[in-house]
């Protein structure tokens, strides 16, 4: 050690013999040290911007907006001193730090190689070449560095603070406009929930009606009980003038052959569409054989991601499992190939035009962010890209509260809805939101459902999406709802929506963090190659 230890200091003394050199050093040293800086704040500000045109006001963006006061203050001040006393010890720990997150994030985003080389580099010189013993006494230094991290903990307070007070205090208050469109899906076979048998009676159906509810019938692909669940509907939806529309969802999970390993491949995604296209191709052969004159209003082909999938990526959210998430989104990224997906998509999409039926997709929320610079990146994971997305007649994004609560350990409120639905409202009348089940049955792992277990809650979340200008909504259950709160549920949960003036909606922060991950790595997506 103590051979090392004279080397280093010979050559330190040799450097700083030649002010040329020794003075480049010292330059590249602060130009690297800014921009990691620049990159961070880069990213928080990038975030907060684009949550903005997103829809998403400055005030939910408030406890990240004082995380980068701290930053915007302290790193500056850290760099200056490296710069003018050369003083390293706080440089060195920062650009430390900054490296082992290049070092995860650049499985992800490969362009931070680049910057975690430049880091690795700029370390080595900071150790041979930076003071790491300060100019004054011990004791000055003690002094400055308690006064430092006293202010820097109390401005890093503000973060949590907010946080905490957001989830208390209102932050929005939605009006009731009236303007409402609900649609209730009729499970045909076990998703989420286990399947729960309610049979299209006249009664049922008049009840409906007179609420001027719209039904979702939705088939479990390959599934001959759902198929033939969905022929009884349409028979008697054939004698209503209720308008109705038909989800179809792939047994996605079933395609995965060697477990899961990445969200989705091609040939994973191909076999999804070519199960919606024998779907679709099955319910043409239903609906001319009943001659059906009530057709659906629309065909939605679900393209979420399977139970398995989103419990893998919401597992490494929550967990905050920097590698293990840039793992899963690499891998998954490198297994697509764009140009297979928009060939499959586009064949069905052409048969769809040729059934003259009216088609639409079902994607994860992420989507939304995704497409703010219409570019294609995590919505691939959905089989879709900027192109697929403009072929269909409408689209629907999952937005499911129960989906969110079980993978977030607690329910997330109802910011979900007022979040989500402020940024889709943005894309027109063809985009509706999905919200998630209600009532109080256990899923099928036997999880009891954590929200929307009172008629309050669901019309809440109702008038709130609707009040962020979202008018087509579809509601996760029918049979659950009944089973629930009575055969008077439907009317019942109209009168709570009618008796509704305005939501107050509280914050969090969990769902705000979610979207940021999805935008954050946007940002970035000129460097993903």
């Amino acid at each position: 050690m103590s051979g090392f230890i004279g080397r280093r200091r010979t050559l330190r003394a040799k450097v700083r013999s030649n002010a040329k050199l020794d003075g480049w050093l010292h330059i590249f040293v602060s130009l690297v040290l800014v921009l990691n800086i620049s990159l961070i704040l880069y990213t928080m500000l990038s975030v907060t911007v684009r949550m903005s045109l997103a829809g998403i006001g400055l005030l939910d963006s408030l406890p990240i907006v004082l995380y980068i006061l701290p930053l915007i203050i302290v790193l500056p001040l850290m760099v200056r001193a490296y710069y003018k006393d050369r003083f390293a010890p706080v440089n060195f720990a920062i650009l430390l730090i900054a490296t082992v997150f290049f070092g995860v994030l650049s499985i992800l985003v490969h362009g931070f190689i680049i910057f975690l080389i430049l880091n690795v580099f700029t370390l080595c010189i900071m150790f041979l070449m930076g003071r790491f013993r300060p100019q004054t006494s011990i004791r000055q230094v003690g002094k400055k560095t308690c006064v430092i991290l006293l202010i820097v903990n109390l401005l890093g307070l503000s973060f949590p603070v907010t946080t905490l007070v957001l989830g208390q205090t209102p932050i929005a208050l939605i009006e009731h406009t009236g303007e409402m469109n609900l649609t209730l899906e009729v499970p045909l076979a076990d998703f989420d929930f286990g399947y729960s048998e309610l049979e299209p009676s006249a009664s049922l159906l008049q009840n409906l009606s007179s609420a001027g509810v719209r039904l979702d019938l939705h088939l479990l692909e390959g599934n001959t009980d759902s198929t033939n669940r969905l022929r009884n509907w349409l028979t008697a939806l054939n004698q209503s003038s209720i308008t109705y529309t038909v989800t179809m969802t792939a047994p996605r999970e079933s395609f995965f052959e060697n477990g899961l390993d990445s969200l989705g491949i091609t040939s994973i995604i191909q076999e999804v569409y070519q199960s919606h296209l024998d779907s679709l191709q099955l319910l043409s052969s239903e609906l001319e054989y009943l001659n059906m004159t009530q057709v659906p209003y629309c065909i939605y082909f679900d393209m979420t991601l399977s139970e398995p999938e989103w419990q893998a990526l919401m597992a490494r959210i929550r967990t905050l499992n920097l590698p293990g998430f840039s793992s899963l989104v690499r891998s998954s990224l490198d297994a697509l190939d764009v140009n297979a997906l928009e060939t499959s998509a586009a064949i069905l999409v052409s048969e769809s035009e040729s059934s003259d039926l009216s088609s639409g997709v079902l994607v994860e929320s992420f989507i939304i962010d995704d497409l703010q610079d219409l570019d294609s990146l995590a919505m691939k994971f959905c089989g879709q890209t900027v192109q697929t997305l403009s072929g269909w007649d409408k689209i629907q994004v999952d937005c499911s509260r129960s989906g969110f609560s079980y993978e977030m350990d607690g329910d997330v409120g109802e910011y979900l809805s007022h979040s989500f639905s402020r940024t889709i409202a943005q894309y027109g009348p063809n985009w509706s939101m999905r919200l998630g089940a209600v009532g109080n049955e256990s899923d099928l792992h036997s999880r009891p459902n954590l929200v929307y277990n009172t008629l309050e809650s669901i019309a809440d979340d109702l008038v709130i999406s609707e009040g962020n200008g979202v008018s087509s909504l579809t509601l996760e259950s029918l049979p659950l709802l009944i089973t629930t709160f009575g055969q008077d549920a439907v009317s019942n949960l109209m009168t709570a929506v009618d008796k509704v003036s305005q939501v107050a909606v509280t914050y969090t922060f969990r769902i705000y963090a979610f979207r940021a991950v999805f935008i954050a790595i946007d940002s970035f997506d000129s460097l993903m190659f």
